[in-house]
């Protein structure tokens, strides 16, 4: 038995809380070393009574593998001591408790889950769990029929840069509400609409008005109604972790310097202050978008009146933070805190490109992230060919064993995004590819991403080649057909919106991926080829073919 392996700590994502009476106790072990594993727990006032519970083998990624079990107290858990008990291969029995591994039962020092209070309680917003979001880059998305614009406008079909404008807007997001709610989507993320720099308008200048260039507030309102008269919710893209260089208190900073009242806001590094990475701190080095200094509680405050302005004013269902993990952790615990208790099903999700661990597992910052990890997977496998079936599976389990459970179903999975190349550019034009990712991505625990223009087949390299006009004109039918089809599939099924995930096969040689989601009484079987012959996988009933470079989807 490898004792080293083994790893049970008292935080809330090895005792994960889903309701004040259900507690969901999570073990890890070395993978493929212990064949069972229980659970012994008392109540502190009653130790004659002690409870036994299996877990059961959620996850393992050949190094880690992931017990868990979910325990009904009959009343709100407290007081409850526990240590777990394991069996190996070889019959060998262990026991660990707070004090480690042990080759006999521990007769004190024994794990104590004290109380789970409501705060404790992992509850993303219920309509997140599984929704299906839809990205749009407000300038490139549609035009409207009637806004002036501030800057000349190109043809929409030509080539992006970081300096063009092709003049969408608001209105044209609105007239396009229609082929959105076709497609099945849940929810429409907007990037930043507020004023700002530069086409992207990541570099704010006034956080409480809506660029004229996209429209008036009174529009972003209207969109809003409509588009939850469709079923429609909306997030907006909150950029606090800087600013632009036009954002009033940081021209008081440049014009006061060390006398400015805005001084502690941002993070000076010498004076005079000029518009220069030098003189204080800049997301990605970049002169033009000073850094905030989120620990200020002026800032936190500011940020906090902007994020309620708009949920107050227009009805937005919550917020996508910019450069989510360089913010000050305390900021995001103040900001979540503030806007749970007011409006509890406004969601907090948070860019991170790696592992968001330090954001999530404590209950107390973001709801979600975007889930890069999970894209780099998938572009890795169908669009790269850089892994094998083995390493697709071992790279999800291990991704599925970071966070809790109700957490993984509100991920933001996506396959591009304005930050990178579209899918098909990074498949080399191979639509199969991209066809299989989608339907991957559709079926996956967690939360799929449409990247705008993504479902009807636009190409484009990174920034800013992945923000082209969408194409309204130039379709491939074929394939919307195909991201309309599986997202019904998906509303329709439990199983692939709340189910559990379970590998079935990585067959790398064969180049066969198959796996399936459980919920209840609902079962779906997906399988993936993705060589150029048909293959067959043994299932109940029968030997089941797949086609070449397909993926069939099997309801039992």
């Amino acid at each position: 038995m490898n004792a080293a392996a083994i790893r049970h700590d008292s935080v809330l994502l090895f005792r994960q809380p889903i309701a004040r009476n259900i507690v969901r106790f999570r073990i890890l072990t070395a993978s493929e070393d212990i064949t069972q594993c229980s659970i012994v727990c008392w109540k502190r006032t009653t130790p004659e009574k002690r409870f036994t519970f299996s877990l059961k083998i959620r996850a393992q990624d050949g190094q880690s593998a992931e017990w868990v079990v979910e325990t009904v107290f009959p009343e709100e858990a407290h007081y409850i001591k526990y240590f777990f008990h394991l069996k190996d291969r070889e019959g060998g029995e262990g026991f660990y408790s707070e004090r480690g591994f042990t080759r006999e039962e521990p007769f004190q020092g024994f794990f104590e889950l004290l109380q789970v209070n409501a705060a404790d309680v992992i509850a993303p917003p219920e309509w997140a769990m599984g929704a299906v979001y839809y990205q749009i880059f407000p300038e490139r998305f549609a035009r409207g029929d009637y806004l002036p614009k501030s800057h000349a406008l190109e043809n929409w079909n030509a080539e992006p840069t970081r300096e063009n404008y092709l003049g969408g807007d608001l209105a044209g997001i609105r007239k396009r509400l229609p082929y959105l709610q076709r497609l099945g989507v849940d929810c429409l993320y907007l990037t930043p609409v507020f004023q700002g720099d530069f086409n992207h308008k990541y570099a704010t200048t006034d956080y409480f008005a809506i660029d004229p260039d996209f429209g008036t507030e009174a529009e972003l309102k209207a969109l809003v109604e409509d588009a939850h008269a469709r079923g429609l919710r909306i997030l907006l893209d909150g950029v606090f972790n800087h600013t632009g260089v036009r954002f009033a208190p940081f021209r008081d900073l440049l014009e006061n310097g060390e006398r400015s009242r805005f001084r502690d806001w941002f993070y000076p590094k010498r004076y005079p202050i000029a518009i220069d990475a030098a003189c204080y701190e800049c997301v990605g080095d970049y002169p033009y978008m000073p850094r905030l200094n989120t620990a200020n509680r002026q800032v936190q405050g500011f940020i906090l009146a902007v994020m309620r302005y708009w949920i107050r004013r227009v009805g937005i269902d919550g917020w996508r933070l910019d450069v989510a993990d360089e913010l000050d952790a305390d900021c995001v615990r103040y900001l979540r805190r503030e806007l749970r208790a007011e409006y509890p099903q406004a969601l907090l999700l948070g860019e991170t490109w790696g592992d968001a661990a330090r954001m999530l597992n404590e209950n107390d910052q973001f709801d979600t992230v975007m889930n890069y990890l999970f894209r780099d997977a998938m572009a890795d496998y169908f669009a790269r060919r850089a892994i094998d079936a083995r390493e697709l599976d071992r790279r999800l389990q291990r991704l599925l064993m970071k966070y809790p459970q109700e957490t993984t179903l509100c991920l933001y999975n996506c396959l591009s995004s304005h930050d990178t190349a579209r899918f098909l550019t990074e498949a080399g034009g191979e639509g199969w590819r991209l066809r299989l990712a989608i339907a991957f991505q559709m079926l996956f625990p967690g939360s799929p991403a449409v990247y705008y223009g993504e479902e009807i087949g636009m190409t484009g390299g990174n920034d800013p080649g992945c923000r082209a006009g969408m194409q309204w004109e130039h379709q491939d039918q074929e394939l919307l057909q195909w991201v309309t089809e599986l997202i019904r599939l998906r509303h329709a099924h439990e199983a692939i919106r709340l189910g559990a995930y379970r590998t079935l096969l990585c067959d790398s040689q064969r180049q066969l991926f198959v796996f399936e989601r459980a919920y209840q009484n609902d079962r779906v079987i997906a399988a993936f080829n993705t060589g150029g012959e048909s293959q067959d996988f043994a299932a109940a009933g029968g030997s089941i073919p797949v086609p070449a470079r397909a993926v069939k989807i099997i309801i039992p």
